[in-house]
């Protein structure tokens, strides 16, 4: 039986504190609580997130509660997870920081300083495909017909209406991918690539969008580039991709005061959880001095984001070389166009550089 009553749809923030955090406005933390309009068990609060992470019993699912690709141990991608972790091992990713350093810097010295840039188009997607043809050994040739198949699959995810003609598109450029993938050294190669190329640089966008709109914290990160592992963990709690997973039951849980039942389902809000003044003082304001103290952006445990080191360290390098080459970088326009579905990232980062 559950323990908790069903209670309101949860209320979002109000309306100048989602003009003043822009389209990362995730609702305030609070207790457990069904939403019948989901059919699923909505948790915010850090503690009760953390905890459901970190329960084997909660498995993740889509949305509406289906298996997402077959994604379990015995068979699905889980089973090859050491195998990805070993792939982004310490060792590999020092060896490929110092080449994407040399692309990024390659490409910030072609931007314009003259005119309005869009960080997102004109230097986080082209700089991440570089990195998803170097990590998964693809033909540079291949770069545009690959990324092609990359956008036609992460524009499916997550769709729900008039989606049967793009899930087919999809699921051939699934297909297709993994066809030209099989010989790849780096295991789920398709998925890999298909990270690093699409979500990776709305991430970015995400981050750099949040730093920039804070000039006081890049002032303190120019005079002091110690902070940038500090500023990397700040910038993922704060500036997220991910505003919520789906988990469901597959046998009686208990999470605290919550019991869900063998086929619940729960919603865990990661960018409540990252916004929960219990565990992250002053929540809502970008501090790149912050201790680090257990962002959820990635994950925990067995269904971390496996590719979490070339994450944190792709995003440490972009930043640190936006601001070795440009001596001021500021945004340009407040009216950011934001996409909040499965992922939640603006449609543009237009700013303009100073050299």
């Amino acid at each position: 039986m559950r323990s908790l009553a069903r209670v309101p749809a949860h209320p979002r923030l109000i309306a100048s504190d989602r003009a003043r955090l822009g389209g990362l406005y995730p609702p305030l933390p609070q207790a457990p609580y069904f939403d019948s309009a989901s059919g699923s068990w909505i948790l915010s609060r850090y503690a009760d997130v953390l905890a459901a992470f970190r329960d084997t019993r909660l498995f993740p699912s889509g949305s509406a509660g289906e298996d997402p690709g077959g994604e379990r141990d015995e068979t699905g991608p889980l089973l090859e997870r050491g195998a990805v972790q070993e792939a982004f091992s310490g060792v590999r990713i020092g060896e490929w920081q110092a080449k994407i350093e040399v692309l990024a810097n390659e490409l910030l010295q072609r931007l314009p300083a003259d005119r309005p840039v869009d960080l997102l188009q004109k230097f986080a997607m082209p700089w991440c495909l570089s990195i998803g043809l170097m990590v998964t050994g693809a033909s540079a040739g291949d770069g545009k017909r690959l990324s092609a198949l990359t956008n036609r699959l992460f524009w499916s995810t997550g769709l729900r209406r008039r989606a049967f003609l793009r899930r087919r598109l999809a699921t051939r450029a699934v297909a297709e991918l993994q066809r030209y993938f099989v010989a790849s050294p780096m295991p789920r190669a398709s998925s890999t690539f298909s990270g690093t190329v699409e979500t990776l640089p709305r991430l970015l966008a995400n981050a750099w969008l949040a730093l920039f709109q804070n000039p006081a914290e890049v002032a303190r990160l120019r005079a002091d580039p110690r902070l940038m592992p500090l500023a990397v963990e700040e910038l993922l709690r704060y500036a997220g991709i991910i505003p919520r997973l789906f988990r469901k039951a597959t046998t009686d849980v208990e999470l605290g005061s919550l019991r869900l039942a063998v086929g619940d389902r729960a919603t865990l809000m990661i960018a409540s959880a990252n916004r929960d003044a219990e565990q992250f003082p002053e929540p809502d304001r970008v501090d790149l001095s912050r201790p680090a103290t257990g962002q959820l952006s990635l994950g925990i445990g067995r269904c971390s984001c496996a590719g979490a080191r070339l994450v944190r360290m792709a995003l440490g390098v972009s930043t640190a070389a936006l601001l070795a080459t440009f001596h001021h970088v500021a945004v340009t326009d407040d009216a950011i166009r934001w996409q909040d579905d499965h992922l939640c990232w603006p449609r543009f980062v237009p700013v303009t550089l100073e050299r």
